[in-house]
């Protein structure tokens, strides 16, 4: 990995490593706010939004609609998220477990 940019409410913060942005991510996931995590540039990139041991991520291949969000057959509990700053409650099989978040976010910033 090069450079990987995360942003939150907090500000914009550059990273060397994809350890260190998933220990960034590990201490702020209890502020259950969105947060977004790109390369040099803007896209494509990715939205993590974490709820305890929950998450979904938005991958964002453009700024011209190609989206996809986090997929599993095998949740069945709703869980809310705060995404830009509203509550938003995706459908149940959009939702991961905060491990698999990780991994993703791992598999994306290779």
């Amino acid at each position: 990995m090069g450079i990987g940019i995360i942003s939150t409410s907090k500000g914009n913060f550059t990273f060397q490593s994809t350890e260190d942005v998933i220990k960034f991510i590990r201490t702020g996931a209890q502020e259950n706010n969105d947060t977004w995590i790109s390369g040099e540039q803007p896209y494509p990139c990715i939205a993590v939004c974490i709820n305890g041991e929950y998450a979904a991520i938005n991958f964002f291949q453009n700024d011209t609609g190609d989206i996809w969000l986090s997929y599993n057959d095998k949740n069945r509990k709703e869980v809310t998220f705060i995404a830009d700053g509203n509550e938003w409650k995706p459908d149940a099989d959009a939702i991961i477990a905060l491990s698999d978040a990780f991994s993703c976010i791992r598999e994306f910033l290779v």
